[in-house]
């Protein structure tokens, strides 16, 4: 018994001197590759960009898919950070997000503009993305270091109000009043434009999406209606008006049945049938975060014939 005591205190004392080396290697294996990193970066972005940058810091986690990276601003702008990644594919041996995290800044500080009579709440509520895929990474170079406006290249952004709240009472006015004011804007282009709501402890989204080309289209709060991909759980709707629910796992579908009418909706395929019927357009459902089915309002609403109330919707 003493013998095995003594192997395995002799073991962890092994464990722990092999830990302790190898940490100690890592700690110092990681301070010099950051500093040749940091290094390296400033030549690249000296050489990229025609204007100033400070690295506010190296990171260097050897299990990350992204092990080493440097965040960079430029001098004269402390809120612009980006970061710098090494690259294989790159000429310079580096890739960064510098254009797109500028265009990113312009467009929202110009959307913000626009908005300036909006509510705060809506406008510490918005967000933006770039509709695609851009081209970012050299327009730098192709420019003397010097990035252009986004303006200039002819971008399309997303646009998305996202709240952490149910629907209130002056939420339809305040959303138009956001449209009229984003469609009097030449620049930028909108792909789309999305007002999301999720509140907080419920399983529906309420969400309207207004494709950019709309916009202009839109001449009341009523117009919204039209552009309605909010989400209910099917159980509750089916509860709503006492309809018959099934689910057929074969085919990951759920049916609603009430009197003659039938509406199923596959969860996988974006397909919605009423009554025989495939509906065009259709939109897809999705497990919120309670493990609930997601539908879209808009269908149910179609083939039942009633009107989902989207202000406190299960507490009527």
């Amino acid at each position: 018994m003493r013998n095995v005591k003594g192997k395995m205190v002799v073991g962890s004392i092994v464990l722990f001197l092999l830990l302790l080396a190898v940490g100690v290697l890592e700690l110092r294996y990681g301070m010099i590759k950051k500093t040749v990193y940091g290094y390296k970066v400033n030549n690249y972005l000296e050489q990229t960009y025609n204007e100033p940058m400070a690295i506010k810091h190296v990171t260097y986690l050897w299990d990350n898919i992204e092990p080493i990276q440097a965040r960079v601003h430029p001098k004269n702008a402390k809120n612009l950070e980006f970061s710098v990644y090494p690259s294989d594919e790159s000429s310079g041996g580096f890739r960064d997000d510098y254009v797109g995290t500028l265009w990113l800044h312009q467009v929202r500080e110009d959307v913000l503009q626009h908005l300036v009579n909006m509510s705060e709440e809506f406008k510490s509520a918005l967000y933006m993305d770039f509709t695609c895929c851009t081209a970012a990474s050299y327009a730098a170079r192709k420019n003397g270091g010097i990035v252009p406006n986004y303006k200039q290249e002819a971008l399309t952004f997303d646009v998305t109000f996202q709240f952490q709240r149910g629907m209130v009472t002056n939420d339809f006015e305040q959303m138009y009043q956001t449209i009229h004011a984003l469609k009097q804007m030449k620049q930028p282009r909108f792909g789309t434009v999305l007002f999301l709501l999720e509140p907080e402890n419920e399983s529906y989204r309420i969400a309207f999406r207004i494709p950019g080309e709309n916009l202009k289209k839109m001449s009341s709060a009523a117009a919204l209606h039209s552009y309605n991909e909010s989400r209910f759980p099917a159980r509750k709707l089916a509860a709503m008006i006492d309809a018959d629910i099934q689910w057929d796992e074969s085919t990951s579908s759920v049916t609603m049945t009430k009197g003659d009418l039938v509406l199923q909706i596959n969860h996988w395929g974006e397909k919605i049938v009423i009554n025989g019927t495939p509906q065009q357009n259709p939109l897809s459902s999705f497990l919120g975060d309670h493990g609930e089915l997601l539908v879209p309002v808009a269908f149910f609403e179609e083939a039942f014939q009633i009107s989902v109330p989207l202000i406190d919707p299960f507490h009527q």
